[in-house]
């Protein structure tokens, strides 16, 4: 099995994924945790040397779960968390379809699969993030979302070019093997830390 289909199928578990943040609170705090616990472990394995960088690490890390987990409970439909969610998960589907697709450029030199247009593509799917308000039959559009979305895009595929970074000068590839086709839950949440992190700010 390529590594295509095998991203493929694992991403079908979204759907059970999404369905389980909406109405298992308990299970899914829990899934939380454990996710956590997963991406604490895997950017222990990453450095051969615990320097200041890895220690930062760990307190960026500690910051994401704190507010991944305040974000999720902040209201009982979840929407303002799954859009979070969905933009992160938008990029990088965006990032990786448009860059197979188009190709071009590269975009920096740390992440050689990074194009331009893998960076166009992820900005523009993020945007369809939004629809996930429509589950909610009182939502108004606000334009101003837009532009966040436009803004937490960057902010995540910033996120995914600095963990490509520290992988490069500690010799990875992946963060683990622990996501068949998808390497580690590090590789996976990358983008989504710092687009927790900035929505903390921007919707508490």
């Amino acid at each position: 099995m390529n590594n295509f289909k095998k991203r493929f199928i694992i991403s079908l578990l979204a759907f059970p994924i999404i369905y389980v943040l909406l109405y298992q609170k308990i299970i899914s705090n829990l899934l939380i945790v454990l996710v956590c616990l997963f991406c604490v472990y895997e950017w222990n394995k990453i450095f051969y040397k615990k320097n200041y960088l890895y220690l930062l690490g760990l307190l960026i890390l500690l910051f994401f779960f704190v507010s991944l987990l305040k974000i999720y409970n902040l209201e009982d439909n979840n929407l303002k968390f799954l859009w979070l969610i969905l933009i992160a998960w938008l990029t990088d589907i965006g990032g990786y379809v448009f860059g197979k697709l188009f190709k071009g450029p590269k975009l920096i030199k740390i992440s050689p699969n990074k194009t331009w247009s893998g960076a166009f593509g992820s900005l523009f799917l993020s945007q369809f993030a939004f629809l996930i308000f429509y589950l909610d039959t009182n939502y108004k559009l606000n334009f101003n979302i837009f532009f966040l979305q436009i803004l937490l895009s960057i902010i995540g595929q910033t996120g995914d070019l600095l963990m490509s970074y520290i992988k490069r000068i500690n010799s990875k590839k992946d963060t683990s093997n622990l996501i068949p086709g998808h390497g580690g839950f590090l590789d996976r949440v990358d983008g989504l830390i710092w687009i927790v992190i900035l929505g903390n700010f921007l919707i508490i």
